[in-house]
Formats: structure tokens, sequence, C-alpha cells
């Protein structure tokens, strides 16, 4: 319902007394515009309150009034379908309303991270005190052992080169001239180390498979030397590389704890109970013990087991060569037989750190043990099985009486 404000009802009451007047004069009988009274006389005719009778379209004749202003006017009938849709427009709307102030808030909140952003870029730029660290000159070092891998040589086995690829080649010329650069190298980085430690120890793991011997019968017919042969030629490089240690290396003591490999042994297959009795190498390391009795400097460990525990500097360290881990190439590779394997190791005796062989591949296999690597290198049997091509290295690690394994290098023998 519209009710009729004061300017109109006096419009109204105008338009009865003279309905023939122009706009103009309605507008100064009321005391308005010209404009207002022609929206108001237009308004009342869709609101069906007057009716503008003419002859001609462009002429107006008379007004009549059909209501009067006492009466609330009634408006139009509104089409239902029209007001559906006017509802529905009003809806869409409201609703891009929402939108557009939901992105303006976002926008608001974007800005205002950026505006941190910024800040805290600027803050970057300020200047900051800079202050001087000093160079530590004293002469103080911390005692450190280095612990040298030396295992799987295989001395006398036969590699032909055209048998590879030409991935490699070894035979006993090769093999000497390994071992010499081996053993040289191995004394490089104990010199390098001295620069920040004091190294007056080494340890010298001999880890087994430095011969080949006659495990499968295809070696007796392609190895240069019998088991004999290359446990003599063992010997001699071994008892070599102890004596330039003795006499380059500066060491108060040289301790070297042994493990025999599962290739030198006298039978095709392995034993376990009785297997350093079958064993060339245990009698080698036995052999050249005796022959540096009597040197104070040196100390070897020659266990008849499998397993060479020595005690460094408080850290417990196990040796073992270790073909004892079952490792059938499955997913995971050699990483969680080991972990297993290793864990079983504790439950006898906890180790701090494990140093193994066999693999001929050098890598920290898991956090707490190094496999070694191999002076012979990639030959028939590591392409057959799939195993990548590595070159001839063994390990180097330093063993820090306060910080416990701390450095682990590669003694490259080429």
């Amino acid at each position: 319902m519209i009710k009729f404000t004061d300017l109109q009802k006096r419009l109204i009451e105008e338009i009865k007394k003279g309905p023939s007047l122009t706009n103009k004069q309605y507008a100064e009988l009321i005391g308005s515009t010209e404009g207002s009274v022609n929206n108001l006389i237009i308004k009342f005719v869709k609101a069906g309150v007057i009716k503008v009778v003419s002859k001609h379209a462009s002429k107006r004749e008379r007004i009549d009034v059909i209501q009067t202003p006492e009466l609330n006017i009634q408006p139009k009938e509104i089409d239902p379908k029209e007001a559906i849709l006017g509802d529905l427009t009003k809806r869409k709307e409201s609703a891009k309303i929402k939108e557009l102030e939901a992105k303006y808030r976002q926008l608001l909140i974007e800005y205002e991270l950026s505006e941190k952003r910024f800040d805290a870029l600027l803050n970057i730029k300020e200047q900051v005190p800079i202050s001087v660290i000093d160079p530590v000159l004293s002469s103080n070092k911390d005692e450190a052992i280095p612990v040298i891998q030396l295992s799987d040589w295989h001395f006398e086995e036969r590699v032909d080169a055209d048998t590879i690829n030409g991935l490699n080649e070894y035979n006993l010329d090769i093999a000497t001239h390994r071992w010499t650069k081996c053993i040289q190298n191995s004394l490089k980085l104990v010199y390098k180390e001295r620069q920040s430690a004091d190294i007056k120890q080494l340890c010298l793991w001999l880890g087994g498979d430095f011969i080949t011997g006659y495990i499968h019968e295809e070696l007796e017919e392609s190895n240069y030397l019998s088991p004999t042969q290359a446990t003599r030629f063992a010997k001699e490089k071994i008892i070599t590389a102890i004596k330039f240690y003795l006499e380059h290396g500066r060491f108060d003591k040289i301790t070297i704890p042994c493990n025999f490999g599962n290739h030198g042994r006298t039978n095709k297959k392995p034993r376990v109970s009785t297997a350093y009795k079958n064993s060339y190498e245990w009698m080698m390391y036995n052999d050249i013990a005796n022959y540096f009795d009597g040197e104070k400097r040196v100390q070897f460990i020659i266990p008849n087991g499998m397993f060479t525990y020595v005690d460094i500097m408080g850290y417990m360290v196990r040796f073992f060569h270790g073909d004892s881990i079952g490792y059938g190439g499955g997913i995971g590779g050699l990483t969680i037989p080991l972990i297993k394997a290793l864990q079983r190791y504790d439950q006898q005796q906890k180790a701090y750190y494990n140093f193994m062989g066999h693999f001929h591949q050098l890598w920290q296999a898991t956090k707490n043990c190094r496999v070694n690597g191999s002076g012979i290198g990639y030959g028939a049997y590591a392409q057959r099985i799939g195993a990548s091509p590595e070159e001839p290295k063994q390990g180097f690690n330093i063993l820090d009486k306060k910080y416990g394994l701390t450095t682990q290098m590669e003694i490259y023998c080429k």
C-alpha cells in the first residue's frame, strides 16, 4: 500500500481544479519544479491514480483524477512470473555481491601478508653487527687412530680384459703394482690427517680373500698360482706393507686384527667350527705374526672364529670377512640382511662399529658398518651377477678418541 505525501496531495487537488494546466503551472501552484511535477504525473499514471486524456499523441487535453488523495493507492497487480524472475535476479545479485566481498577480504589478507614480507625483506637488508672468528692456533690435537681396510685382493686370480669388455685386467704384475700404490696412498692419508689429529697408532685390518684358491673347478684352470703358491705371494706382500708402515709411518704401535675369507680354504665346501683349521689365510696370518715376533710395536689378533673384536680407545669395533651375510640379490640390496645380521651379532657382543669385506663394493652399507672394496676390481663373476663396475680401492677411516668415527676416505690402488 502506498500513501500520498503532502506534495502529492496538493498536486492532485490542483489537477482536480484545473485539469488542463501545464506542468509548469502546476509546479508554481504547489511550490515545486516542473521536472518534479512531470515525474509525479508519470508516477500517478503508472499507479492508476490519474488518467491523461488527449486527442493527439503530442498534445495533452486534460488530466482526470481517478483516485482521491484521502485513500491508499492500491498498486497494480503483479504478475507471479515476473515476481519470481525478480526474486531470482535479486538472489543472483546478492550472491555476486557476497562473492565479491569474499574476494575483497582475501585480497586484504594477501595484501597484509605482502606487507609483512616486504617489511621482513627490509629488515634483512638492514646492517647487522659482524663478529670475528679467531683461528685455533693451539698445538693441542685430539688423539686419533686410522683404520686401514685391506681385503679381497685375490692375488693369483686371472681377469682377462676381453672376457669383460675391457672393463678390467688383472694378473700378478698388476696386483703387485696396485698393492704398492694402495700402501703408499694409505700413508699419504695418514700424513694428511696428522695435520689436525694426534696419530701415533695404526689399526691395520687384514680382512681375508687375499688368495682365490680352488673353491671352483674353473679356478684350477685359470689361476696364475696354486693355493700354496698364492699364499706365499700374499704373505710377502703383507710383510712388505707392515715393514713399510713401521719404517715410514712413525707409529708407536700397529694393531693388526685378522679375518680369514671364504676363498682361501683347503676344501670345496666351507666349514664352520673348523673353518680356521682348513684356511690357508689363517695359517698365513700366524706365519706373519711369527715373522714379527719380537717387534714390540706390532700386535696381531688372529681369532679361530668369525669375528675379531678390538677396543680402540674405548670404542668396541667388530671385524669380520662378510661371507656370513646371506644376500641373494633381493630388493633393498645388502642393507636389509646386513642390518638384521648386525642386530643378531650385537646380542652376542655389542659393537660401536663394524668393518667387513667380501662384496667388493666400498660403501657405507649401514650407519654402523662399512663394506670394503677390492684390489682385484671388476671380473667375470661380478659381471654375471649384474654388479656395478668399481675401481680397485680400499677403505680408510679415522677413529677420534673424543668424537668416534669422524672420517672415511677411499684408498685408490692405481
